[in-house]
């Protein structure tokens, strides 16, 4: 017997570059990799960055936590940093890469615009 895995349809994006994402069509998706989060058909999506595919939870209702890769969007250009630590008034964070850390007041991590949270990458959809 065929066993059939429960499916559902999630938003999906694509980076074209460091200022533009433009929207595609929506990305069949296996519920097992979803169904934990609330709403999950408004506050989960796929972008595809240089052609590997992020499922991307929303900042809220998700929290940042330590060990985190975030995406997030500054002066009109798009990014990825991971979440290291908080430092009493400061956090440490590391670029998507690894290569390089930085320690920031607080306020700087407010003043971006967070915009959801590396949940699972893959090199197809």
């Amino acid at each position: 017997m065929e066993r059939i895995i429960p499916t559902v349809f999630l938003q999906g994006y694509e980076l074209i570059d460091e200022n533009t994402i433009d929207r595609i069509q929506d990305i069949e998706t296996p519920l097992i990799l979803v169904e934990k989060f609330e709403d999950f058909k408004e506050n989960v999506f796929w972008l595809k960055i240089r052609g590997i595919w992020a499922l991307i939870g929303k900042i809220p209702p998700l929290k940042v936590e330590k060990g985190d890769i975030v995406l997030f969007k500054e002066k009109g250009n798009w990014g990825l940093f991971r979440f290291l630590k908080e430092e009493g008034e400061h956090v440490i964070l590391e670029d998507a890469k690894g290569e390089r850390k930085t320690k920031v007041p607080k306020e700087i991590l407010e003043e971006l615009e967070l915009y959801g949270k590396v949940l699972r990458v893959q090199e197809k959809v």
